[in-house]
């Protein structure tokens, strides 16, 4: 099975403060004025810089002191933003979209608030949601090419190989050392039986990022494909190298070596295989 491989990425955060006005100008009653908005946002910086000084790794301390500033601020984007990354940091994905999706309500021209929300939707595989995401994170923000990368995998998981590789061709435009638009623009050839087009990409992304294991499985599956079994069990091999606990480098690995006629290498392949299944 071919590996389709997106990888975690950096977000920035963005502030809106919104002002209640009625006919007659700020109202006393319907919202804040002005000065209670400077008032209430201070404070909830204050809350703010709580939370960064937890431990990174103390999620109940951060999501406490985010709430705080939430709730002295409900209209402060910044603290549901920092909430949500840390719900996902703590693998609570469901509250991280929730917060992700106030931020949005909040500023929609947050064009990170949109990608966060995207990868996580991909996660889920919610691929139709997650590209109308890609979508509007790539009008508000063009020249992202982390947002390209994740439209173009979640283009590919959903099987559009055309829109996969123009979103592909979009990275390398702005990152021509991205070994992971090579990679992706390679998965795409593959699925396109293009396994020649595909090793070539996948070289490239091993060249600009050697410890890049699946580029080493993919290719080792292009290689068997053009009867290359010598440079496959090489692929595969390197594989395993950086993988050593991950089963498919051992099961891609034992037929080949029947093939050739190594039934030892291939027997120990499969019994490796069994006792990673174990665990």
């Amino acid at each position: 099975m071919l590996v389709v491989k997106t990888l975690p990425l950096m977000f920035l955060w963005y502030i809106t403060a919104v002002v209640v006005l009625t006919a007659s100008g700020f109202s006393q009653t319907a919202g804040p004025t002005p000065e209670q908005f400077t008032e209430k946002n201070s404070a909830a910086k204050q809350f703010i810089e709580q939370a960064n000084r937890c431990e990174t790794a103390n999620a109940r301390c951060r999501i406490a002191a985010f709430t705080k500033a939430i709730e002295t601020a409900p209209t402060f984007a910044e603290g549901y933003y920092g909430r949500a990354i840390t719900y996902r940091a703590a693998g609570d994905n469901a509250k991280a979209i929730e917060d992700f999706s106030k931020v949005i309500d909040l500023d929609p021209k947050s064009g990170q608030a949109f990608f966060s929300r995207a990868t996580l939707l991909a996660s889920k595989m919610d691929l139709a949601a997650a590209i109308a995401d890609f979508d509007k994170a790539a009008e508000l923000l063009p020249d992202s090419s982390p947002v390209f990368l994740g439209r173009g995998n979640a283009h590919l998981r959903s099987r559009h190989y055309g829109q996969a590789n123009a979103d592909f061709n979009r990275v390398l435009e702005l990152d021509p050392k991205s070994a992971e638009g090579y990679y992706g623009r390679g998965s795409v050839a593959f699925f396109r039986n293009d396994s020649e087009k595909a090793a070539e990409d996948y070289t490239k992304a091993i060249e600009l990022e050697p410890r890049l294991a699946v580029a080493f499985l993919n290719r080792a599956k292009c290689m068997e494909l053009q009867g290359k079994d010598v440079e496959a069990i090489a692929d595969l091999t390197k594989f395993i190298d950086l993988q050593p606990l991950d089963v498919q480098g051992y099961d891609a690995r034992a037929p080949i070596y029947e093939r050739l006629g190594e039934k030892d290498k291939a027997e120990a392949d499969r019994q490796k295989a069994t006792e990673l299944r174990r665990h």
